[in-house]
């Protein structure tokens, strides 16, 4: 089942201390709303530094914003503790980023199962899970092998797995086709757009591809901080 996603009124700037942002240096959000249904596939488009990554975090709980509100199956994240956040990113939403982020040293499976791990399951149950998330990638003769011992196309499988093994019910995905060739990244858009149909995951796809957005069900434009639907 997926996410309900409220955000309300949100603006987010950067150079103050004021709470309310008076004197910003610079505004990356402003004003942005909107209300994404449980297993909505939505894409948020534009260019670079129109506000997409600020907004994600916002929605990965990795930021605040500066004022205004962002509710998650009727949670306000800004209300959370740490701890409280650390769990909403290890069972709730989960995060595919450009750049891969795996740890170097970690075989797929030990990379795909560590959240499992920092989550308190017993180790035979986070790499049986971890074995079962990378075969549903397509990667399962790839357990054993270091990041540098796969293509970028295959170390986003990698990525999207350890997204998936906590079976979380928002995905957030941050140009996740970005350092990827076309078929590869192809590929990696497959995975995520069947997860809504297979899973029924609510979706938050940033790109400034349009070829990346049409695989959503709804398109969100983002430029100079403000929402275009």
């Amino acid at each position: 089942m997926g996410a309900k996603v409220e955000v309300e009124g949100v603006r987010k700037v950067w150079g103050t201390g004021r709470p309310e942002g008076e004197g910003a240096v610079s505004e990356a959000l402003a004003g942005v709303s909107f209300t994404l249904e449980p297993g909505d596939f939505v894409a948020l488009l534009g260019p670079s530094g129109c506000g997409k990554s600020t907004l994600l975090n916002l929605l990965g709980a990795l930021d605040r914003p500066t004022s205004g509100r962002v509710l998650v199956d009727g949670r306000d994240l800004s209300l959370l503790s740490d701890t409280g956040r650390d769990l909403y990113r290890r069972r709730t939403a989960a995060t595919v980023f450009q750049f891969f982020n795996l740890l170097p040293t970690m075989t797929s499976l030990e990379n795909v199962a560590l959240p499992l791990l920092l989550d308190g399951i017993p180790l035979a149950e986070a790499d049986a899970r971890a074995g079962a998330a990378l075969a549903e990638v397509g990667l399962p003769e790839k357990t054993g092998s270091f990041p540098w011992q796969l293509s970028g196309g295959q170390m986003q499988r990698v990525a999207v797995a350890r997204a998936l093994v906590a079976r979380p019910s928002l995905l957030l995905a941050d140009e996740p086709t970005g350092n990827l060739d076309s078929r590869s990244g192809e590929r990696v858009l497959d995975l995520v757009s069947n997860l809504v149909a297979a899973r029924g995951v609510t979706i938050v796809l940033a790109t400034h591809s349009t070829e990346a957005a049409a695989r959503a069900s709804r398109v969100l434009r983002l430029r100079d901080g403000r929402l275009e639907e």
